[in-house]
């Protein structure tokens, strides 16, 4: 059978490339003359205008650069991730699906605890009711009795035996750890939360809109309770 895998050939370090030592070279020079220049005059602000917009060219062309180099990298990570995705996929779906299994197995064992947590609940209640009414009714029948101050003797009616306690049923177990030879699965409980109502929320858990702001202010407004406003200076640049 033919082979028809592609071989492709993709440069990785610039460091060696003409184009890219061109580029340091004129960055340098652009940069140590913006920064060695002294603007003390309208003219001076042309000059030093000139050599940003100069930069800005230059920084269109490094850019094309960059991207000739990247591009054909993440394109080639793009297929390599496409590749691999039929096979990360499943495995993450079956972790999620055996997760679902295993709480939904655990959340049936948390329903048979409350519901015998409540009918051991129950028979203690109804044994406490009970033994308080024995109490009551021996107490009455002690008022009954007799007791013979020579022999000690107790006569009348007898004393009514204290209710034996109730069997109580012992609770299934949650599975909260399961260990095997290759691994373990743990359960452990993790907080959600849902919004109910936005002005309750503290100001420290809040997220300030930052971009909602800049649109504002760029739209001209500038007065927005809670905050400060002003203007500060900012030079744009724009090459030709």
């Amino acid at each position: 059978m033919e082979d028809t895998t592609a071989v492709v050939t993709i440069q990785i370090s610039p460091a060696n490339d003409d184009k890219y030592l061109a580029l340091k070279t004129e960055v340098e020079g652009l940069c140590r003359s913006i920064e060695g220049m002294t603007v003390d005059s309208h003219s001076a602000v042309a000059r030093i205008t000139e050599d940003v917009n100069l930069a800005q060219k230059t920084g269109n062309q490094i850019e094309k650069l960059r991207k000739a180099y990247k591009d054909p990298l993440v394109q080639y990570g793009k297929q390599i991730d496409a590749a691999f995705k039929p096979l990360s996929e499943p495995i993450e779906n079956a972790r999620q699906v055996a997760s679902k299994k295993i709480v939904g197995y655990n959340n049936i064992q948390r329903a048979e605890q409350a519901r015998i947590a409540d009918e051991n609940a129950r028979k203690a209640r109804e044994a406490a009711e009970l033994q308080q009414m024995i109490n009551e009714e021996n107490e009455r029948i002690r008022q009954q009795q007799k007791v013979d101050t020579e022999t000690g003797e107790i006569t009348g009616p007898e004393l009514i035996a204290p209710e034996p306690e109730p069997e109580y049923v012992a609770p299934p177990p949650v599975v909260q750890k399961a260990t095997t030879e290759l691994g373990s699965a743990t359960e452990k409980m993790v907080p959600k939360f849902r919004l109910v109502d936005i002005t309750k929320v503290p100001a420290s858990h809040l997220l300030l809109n930052e971009r909602t702001v800049k649109a504002v202010l760029s739209g001209g407004v500038r007065e927005i309770p809670g905050l400060e406003i002003w203007e500060e200076a900012d030079i744009s640049f724009r090459a030709k």
